[in-house]
């Protein structure tokens, strides 16, 4: 695939970025393990991360490992992570995956496997606990590409995917900071209602800075 002339500039432009601006959240330590990441990038489904800071130390105090999801009973579960909602159907689900496996798989196509593990969850939880090389799409990671590159981002889905993994860069620990930089530039620049295009590293050559000129 032809990237966009910008790649490049964009991709060391957010490095940069990422290194002083990226928001710090226990699950992002590196010395997370990939069942800590996981359960984070589980509850991050359709919660803010602040909501999820709240409730990630206290459910790691009490179920350190699926082995202590396996030995809990769902109700338990649910009390715990009530205030993230969704905890009943979040609870089973957890219940299930502790049931189905003693230990998280190290490929993206076997944690996909999973009961409601999507493609988001298991690339990122393989990314940012083992600095896998895969791609991360959400909703700010795929309003970042539509906005910087324009009509240059693929419309499909399977071309968007390839594109994301090309974007990433060779360094393994550089593939996690490009990653997590852009979820955070969706989060905190390039916002859905009035987004920071004036502060943006990439407003030079953004398509959809320069057409608001």
């Amino acid at each position: 695939m032809l990237l966009p002339e910008t790649a490049e500039e964009f991709r060391r432009s957010l490095l940069r970025w990422a290194s002083e601006n990226a928001r710090e959240y226990p699950w992002r330590e590196r010395e997370r393990s990939r069942y800590e990441v996981f359960v984070a990038e589980f509850f991050l489904t359709q919660t803010p991360a602040d909501n999820v800071a709240g409730v990630y130390p206290k459910f790691l105090d009490r179920y350190p490992s699926l082995n202590a999801i396996r030995e809990a009973e769902v109700e338990k579960i649910e009390s715990v992570i009530e205030p993230l909602g969704f905890q009943r159907m979040r609870a089973q689900a957890l219940n299930s995956i502790a049931e189905s496996v003693d230990e998280l798989p190290d490929t993206s196509d076997q944690l996909q496997e999973l009961e409601r593990v999507g493609p988001y969850v298991a690339n990122a939880t393989l990314c940012f606990a083992d600095c896998a090389k895969l791609p991360i799409l959400d909703r700010n990671v795929e309003r970042v590409y539509t906005r910087v590159f324009g009509d240059e981002y693929p419309d499909s889905r399977s071309e968007r995917e390839r594109f994301c993994t090309e974007m990433l860069p060779e360094d393994p620990d550089d593939v996690r900071m490009y990653n997590l930089g852009l979820l955070d530039v969706g989060a905190l620049v390039c916002t859905k209602r009035d987004p920071g295009c004036d502060d943006c590293f990439a407003f030079e050559y953004c398509d959809y800075a320069t057409s608001r000129e």
